[in-house]
């Protein structure tokens, strides 16, 4: 078989076909070309561009990281980098400076019109990492001011500071040119900041003040809101104006909320009686003649049943708390004027003890009597007390007795006779003067006065006792406004009377001219403040007046320092364009 070469394959004839040259190229197949159609070929570069797209977002997220951190050198940083890399790396071609600066800043503009979400976003991540760096390192003059406790006018002064710094910087990085150019840059960049700085904490506190008042029109302290607190745990509503303490809203209230605030005030009275009635185990919203009478009855039922089965131990304590008592009461009353029935009482008790136990019936017998002649002695306090102080130190014996022979009983006991001191105090308050208590209501200030009588100015003032957190936070919080004479309430009165009729019959006369249309503009002026009571006093403006979610809107000194210097951070951008406007 023959062999057959390469040339045995190019047709003979010398060497041309119609009267063409053929060359080797002749022979390799030719690629016919592709026809697309336009949303084909708009999909390949789509495709394309998002494939050189990530990484160019990533790169120009990086550069604008570097931008922020650099306070504008990163260009100079970058065209250093490019100057020294064709110096030392053979691949590099050599450049000069700059050549390279140019080179840098048309790649960065580039890539930053390519990619301007990547690069803000960059931008402010640089910022914030800048931002807490400083903040927390303490090279933060409004840092410091804040850490130091130093009011407004000293965070302002610190972040002049800060701005004047920074601005400086952004300034002289983003000159152009010689040394001059650049210090031109860093005096227009730090006059900027200075006063962008100077301003940010200004305008913080006034942006910060304005939404708390949006948000909680009326704040108030923190004592007054624990009071609030503590009378919300007992069941007892307050206003708006009282839970804030502003006496314009509260005159608003009394003078415009018409029966709503009546009803409000009605129901709130019966809140507070029925939680201070509560403390003598009473279920009950009004502290009447008859709910009183029926307590001290259960009461002293429920201390017959409990000292008809025990008995009272004689012991050395009970001998020295009778003593004392006689003691007390013969230091204060001269010998003419002492009562007798004191030191009767206490010989009667001596002589049933010396013989063994007190049984109950007799403990039961001479207890009724100390409280009948206590209860009837109001106008001999120093009797009373002596009589008081015999009840309670049978009953401390009693108690002590129970501890040792019937412990079962000891819890029954003693809360049968915190309901009964309890009881005293609740006698007292409801028997004031004044229209309330004559209705079964109990005041704020006659449980006050009730609880420091009956049970210690010391234990009120310390807050021991069942009533004194009650009666404290009754008189903070419920206290009514003054009747008449105040300016704040005249000028709720003439909100809602007279000042209203005749704005409206103004408004009718100038629509319409004519009586017809005065009147019925006076009418409406007259209508319209008692709209605005049922308005006031509605449950949603209640609530919103009232609010104070507010109150926790501030930030800690770390989050206000960091925040500070973000914005300064970000002002500088803008300093050596505030400094160009404002020097000559």
């Amino acid at each position: 078989m023959p062999v057959i070469s390469f040339d045995d394959l190019i047709p003979q004839g010398g060497g041309t076909t119609a009267g063409k040259a053929i060359s080797f190229d002749d022979l390799i197949p030719k690629r016919q070309p592709q026809h697309l159609s336009f949303e084909e070929g708009q999909r390949l570069l789509e495709e394309e561009s998002k494939r050189a797209g990530i990484p160019g977002a990533i790169d120009a997220f990086g550069r604008g990281i570097v931008k922020t951190a650099t306070a504008g050198f990163a260009d100079e940083l970058g065209a250093g980098a490019r100057w020294l890399g064709g110096k030392v790396l053979p691949w590099r071609p050599e450049v000069t400076y700059q050549q390279a600066l140019d080179e840098v800043r048309g790649s960065n503009q580039a890539l930053a019109a390519e990619h301007p979400y990547a690069d803000g976003a960059g931008q402010v991540t640089g910022a914030v990492g800048q931002a807490a760096a400083l903040g927390r390192s303490g090279l933060s003059f409004a840092g410091r001011a804040i850490d130091a406790g130093k009011g407004l006018s000293g965070v302002v002064r610190g972040s002049a500071a800060d701005g004047l710094v920074l601005g400086a910087a952004t300034g002289a990085g983003e000159a152009d040119g010689d040394a001059s150019s650049r210090m031109r840059g860093a005096v227009e960049g730090g006059t900027g900041g200075l006063l962008i700085g100077g301003a940010i904490p200004l305008a913080m506190s006034g942006a910060g003040s304005a939404a708390r008042k949006v948000i909680s029109p009326f704040l108030t302290n923190a004592q007054r809101e624990a009071a609030v607190q503590a009378l919300a745990r007992e069941g007892v509503d307050v206003t708006a104006g009282q839970r804030t303490g502003s006496n314009g809203l509260r005159y608003a209230e009394s003078e415009i909320g018409g029966k709503r605030a009546a009803d409000v005030m009605e129901r709130q009275g019966e809140q507070y009686t029925a939680a201070a009635l509560r403390r003598t185990g009473t279920n009950a919203s009004r502290a009447t003649p008859e709910v009183v009478d029926d307590a001290f009855r259960r009461i002293g039922g429920q201390f017959d049943s409990l000292a008809s089965r025990n008995q009272i131990l004689p012991d050395a304590k009970l001998a020295q708390d009778l003593g004392g008592v006689w003691q007390d009461y013969a230091s204060l009353v001269p010998e003419s004027q002492r009562a007798p029935v004191v030191l009767d009482m206490i010989n009667d008790i001596g002589q049933q003890l010396g013989k063994g136990p007190l049984q109950g019936d007799a403990y039961q017998a001479a207890r009724s009597r100390l409280d009948k002649m206590a209860r009837s002695s109001a106008r001999d306090p120093q009797l009373q007390d002596a009589l008081y102080g015999l009840r309670n130190s049978l009953d401390d014996a009693m108690e002590r007795s129970l501890a040792q022979v019937n412990p079962d009983d000891l819890g029954a006991w003693r809360e049968v006779r915190n309901q009964y001191r309890n009881m005293l105090t609740i006698e007292r308050a409801a028997t004031g003067a004044g229209e309330n208590a004559a209705q079964g209501l109990i005041s704020p200030q006659a449980l006050r006065n009730a609880t420091v009588n009956t049970q210690g100015r010391r234990n009120y003032a310390r807050g021991n006792g069942d009533f004194a957190e009650l009666a404290r936070s009754g008189a903070a919080v419920l206290q009514p406004m003054p009747n008449s004479g105040t300016a704040g309430r005249l000028n709720a009165q003439s909100l809602g009377t007279g000042l209203a009729g005749v704005l409206g019959g103004g408004a009718g006369y100038a629509s319409g001219g004519d009586p017809a249309s005065m009147a019925a503009g006076a009418l409406a002026g007259f209508a319209a403040p008692r709209i605005a009571g049922r308005a006031l006093m509605s449950g949603p403006v209640q609530s919103y007046l009232g609010n104070q979610a507010a109150q926790g809107m501030r930030l800690s000194p770390t989050a206000q320092k960091i925040f500070n210097m973000l914005m300064n951070i970000e002002g500088s951008q803008e300093a050596p364009s505030v400094g160009r406007a404002v020097l000559p």
